[in-house]
């Protein structure tokens, strides 16, 4: 007779086995001793004890035979073992990686120019609260009313962006308000510091691509400069914008907090103008039914406090 065929009474078919007794049979195999078994998962020996003895009755075989000061595994104790220790060992590496990566990420949404002030000030509460996280940061690339539905479904745990509507199920504060400011590189052979649109030559123009409607909106204010200039590059990044603008004879208008981070880096300048430069506010958004409410809230503040002292 097979050494693993079941009798009447251990059956195995259609019952349901508990994992915590491979994991008690799992230890007395590999030390050879219910009491060395105890002590290596931090448990009463007699919890072993009983915890083995459901197994035998569930298998319908002793298991293990007193061998002198050991248990000695019998031939259906070294198959049980050979059947689920890899098994046994993925499943508990498994949920323990799970567990500690779910305790570990944050994911949070917003535009590439956010991103750079945003991370390392995330970074620095995060390390000040000792918190270990893997922080995933995510661009927007949709319109805002995609962004509700990502926070609704947990895809993102904060968002921060500039003014939208994302429900009453969210939680919204304004970290900061900004303005916009006209730029070009500081050799431009035509510029130098202003530009006078209407009674100057025209100047080609770079713009951030977008389908947020706040941004869009900013572009009313000078309705006819961006219709009746050329675009010379339209991008997602005002990192891009302002590497293009570096080498070019183009203008742009990109937030001033982002021109005086940048203006070294790309050589820029810039301008004063008859163009009304738009003003923004930035915001960060969350879940108002999120477990971790206290310490977003604890990040927002602190994120304000430090939004315009850069911490490189």
């Amino acid at each position: 007779m097979n050494d693993l065929e079941p009798t009447d009474r251990a059956s195995g078919k259609g019952k349901r086995i508990d994992l915590n007794l491979l994991i008690f049979f799992d230890a007395v195999y590999q030390t050879g001793s219910v009491k060395l078994a105890a002590s290596l998962l931090n448990c009463s020996s007699p919890n072993v004890s009983q915890s083995l003895q459901r197994l035998r009755d569930l298998i319908g075989d002793p298991l293990f035979i007193r061998n002198g000061q050991k248990l000695s595994a019998t031939t259906v104790a070294i198959r049980l073992h050979e059947e689920t220790k890899n098994s046994l060992h993925e499943l508990q590496y498994s949920f323990e990686n799970f567990s500690e990566k779910s305790k570990r990420k944050l994911i949070i949404e917003c535009m590439p120019y956010f991103s750079i002030k945003l991370i390392p000030l995330i970074t620095s509460f995060l390390e000040t609260k000792n918190i270990d996280c893997e922080i995933l940061n995510l661009e927007h690339s949709t319109t805002e009313s995609t962004f509700g539905e990502r926070l609704s479904l947990k895809k993102v745990d904060i968002i921060f962006g500039v003014n939208a509507d994302l429900g009453l199920s969210r939680e919204k504060f304004c970290i900061t308000t900004g303005t916009g400011i006209l730029v070009c590189r500081k050799n431009h052979p035509r510029l130098d510091k202003s530009y006078v649109y209407g009674t100057d030559p025209s100047e080609n123009v770079a713009k951030i691509l977008t389908d947020i409607g706040v941004i869009k909106k900013m572009r009313t204010l000078n309705a006819d400069f961006f219709q009746n200039s050329f675009c010379s590059l339209q991008a997602k990044s005002f990192l891009s914008i302002c590497s293009h603008i570096a080498v070019s004879n183009s203008v742009a208008i990109i937030p001033r907090s982002f021109y005086e981070q940048f203006k070294d880096v790309f050589n820029l300048k810039s301008l004063e103008t008859n163009l009304d430069m738009p003003v923004y506010s930035e915001y960060m958004y969350f879940n108002k039914t999120t477990s971790d409410k206290v310490l977003y809230l604890e990040l927002f503040n602190y994120i304000k406090d430090n939004y315009d002292n850069p911490l490189y």
